[in-house]
């Protein structure tokens, strides 16, 4: 067990995946008060998968050593295209031949899970970068993601503060959003992309654990914990960026898996947040 004295000493090592870490528990949580809005929770599941999907098959094709094919599939390209493109298929897609839309997201979520692990078995660097995918080892970032991750939370955060308006009026109220003639669906497909294109670039970073606990409970604890609709976006973002720090933290001193004790801190503030809502209708 590593003391705090000798935690503040070692920020060489954990500077950058904390920052990363921060960044997307940030936007994740932003993001994820919309998902829980619009009961979309398991899209952000399957769409994480999806992206783990994207960074698996990038190492299979590099195991077969196809020379100039290999080196030009880049695993945050491939896993950002395939995962924007699921986005887009559920945000728009809305006949599926009497197969219900949860029914094609649970299809969608087991077949890329079933995919990256039968890939796993495949691919010759081991099974540990497979469990790195799904489960998240954030003890070392890539050094591109320092700048990566920040810039698209920056990017997609600037968005969501612009549109905010528009965004929650078609969360809400599709149907008289639709009568004021707003771009419901462009609305929609715009939304669901920022959603990919951040699970995609968060999951290959973190994994798909800790980015769909980002996604689900920080906004669900602060919804619990109010019902001001400024404040929950704002309450759901920090208990994003703490997940993500202290679950770095306790991983660090207490040698744990990094990418599960980001999501069991996410699990704390749920928790919180659910105690604290029952406590108010006993008051």
């Amino acid at each position: 067990m590593i003391t705090f004295g000798e935690f503040l000493h070692s920020y060489f090592l954990w500077r950058d995946p904390m920052l990363v870490g921060a960044a997307a528990g940030a936007i994740c949580g932003l993001l994820g008060v919309y998902v829980v809005l619009r009961r979309i929770i398991f899209v952000s599941a399957a769409l994480t998968q999806v992206s783990s999907f994207g960074v698996a098959l990038t190492f299979y094709i590099e195991g077969l050593g196809l020379g100039a094919l290999s080196a030009a599939v880049h695993p945050f390209a491939l896993s950002i295209g395939l995962t924007v493109a699921a986005a887009v298929f559920f945000a728009l897609k809305k006949d599926y031949s009497r197969i219900s839309r949860e029914g094609i997201i649970g299809f969608g979520f087991l077949v890329a899970s079933a995919a990256v692990v039968i890939l796993g078995d495949r691919i010759t660097k081991g099974s540990h970068d497979i469990a790195s995918i799904l489960f998240g080892s954030a003890v070392v970032v890539a050094p591109e993601d320092v700048y990566i991750i920040p810039s698209i939370a920056i990017a997609v955060g600037a968005i969501l503060l612009i549109y905010m308006k528009d965004f929650v009026f078609v969360s809400f109220d599709e149907e008289s959003a639709r009568l004021f003639k707003y771009p419901v669906r462009a609305l929609n497909a715009g939304l669901m992309v920022m959603i990919a294109v951040v699970a995609a670039a968060a999951t290959r970073a973190l994994g798909a654990l800790p980015v769909f606990a980002f996604l689900a409970l920080p906004p669900l604890a602060a919804l619990y914990f109010t019902e001001r609709l400024k404040l929950v976006f704002i309450l759901s973002a920090a208990m994003g960026v703490l997940s993500a720090v202290l679950g770095y933290f306790f991983s660090f001193v207490l040698s744990l898996p990094t990418g599960a004790s980001m999501a069991m801190c996410a699990c704390v503030f749920f928790i919180a947040g659910l105690s604290w809502r029952e406590v108010r209708k006993r008051v």
